[in-house]
């Protein structure tokens, strides 16, 4: 297994990161997720008892596309660490990296036991071409500047074969969450549009599936117990995704 990480400096998008880890920070965030190590929505099977078992769901959903085998697999947008130690704890004998641009999220990882958490841009990934088993974005490739810069990146570092998993959101209305969260680049709407950026960065045999209603209305639903008196913001909040996807694709073999 040969894998060379460098440490790479935030290229000036410090600013977002500050922001986000004030978003995490926010006192109803605090109450809503309390020190589960999550910032994600979840998927909710049917019984789902809590927002941390739906974000457990959402991890095990992703990483059940990965080999068994996997010796290299790449959390990019690592947030606190707990869906990356999940996978470590899935792939016990793979090296598993979070990558974060936030000093502060990579500490936090590090604190719930993620031993290789490093500083990287999404955009500019550290890591060796044709070196990594598996790379997954669990609800962060929206915010990266940019998506499509993020899976070229993601297809350069993938071995021949390897595996890329993704939690994605495509708003319609990004002023309802903040538009500093979204790129102008990254404000595609449909699953045809972003069925059509995977096969544009070369990736194969990919599938995009819609799954809001397991998701995203959940999650929605989760959220108006800390924000009491105010459905009003939770429905626009709602109301301003088109899509919540989950798409799965391979870097081409050599043959293909």
């Amino acid at each position: 297994m040969t894998v060379s990480i460098r440490m790479m400096p935030t290229m000036g998008i410090a600013n977002f990161a500050g922001q986000y880890d004030a978003l995490i920070s926010e006192s109803r965030m605090q109450r809503l997720y309390g020190a589960s190590g999550y910032f994600n929505v979840g998927y909710w099977r049917g019984g789902t008892a809590n927002l941390t078992a739906a974000c457990d769901q959402l991890i095990d959903e992703m990483t059940a596309a990965i080999p068994r085998n996997a010796s290299v697999i790449v959390d990019v947008g690592c947030g606190l660490g707990a869906g990356t130690r999940r996978m470590a704890d899935q792939f016990p004998r793979a090296l598993v990296i979070g990558a974060n641009l936030s000093p502060w999220q990579l500490a936090a990882a590090q604190r719930r036991g993620v031993k290789a958490s490093v500083a990287m841009d999404a955009a500019r990934l550290a890591l060796t071409s044709g070196s990594v088993d598996a790379v997954l974005a669990v609800e962060s490739a929206h915010h990266f500047d940019t998506r499509a810069a993020f899976l070229a990146e993601a297809r350069r570092v993938l071995r021949p074969g390897g595996v890329l998993a993704l939690a994605d959101m495509l708003f319609k209305d990004v002023d309802v969450i903040g538009s500093w969260m979204v790129p102008q680049q990254n404000r595609i709407t449909t699953t045809t549009e972003y069925s059509k950026l995977l096969g544009e960065i070369g990736f194969v045999d990919f599938t995009v599936r819609d799954i809001t209603d397991v998701s995203w209305r959940p999650f929605c639903t989760a959220m108006r117990t800390v924000f009491e008196g105010h459905e009003d913001t939770v429905r626009a909040i709602e109301g301003s995704l088109a899509h919540y996807v989950l798409a799965f694709a391979r870097s081409a073999s050599p043959d293909r």
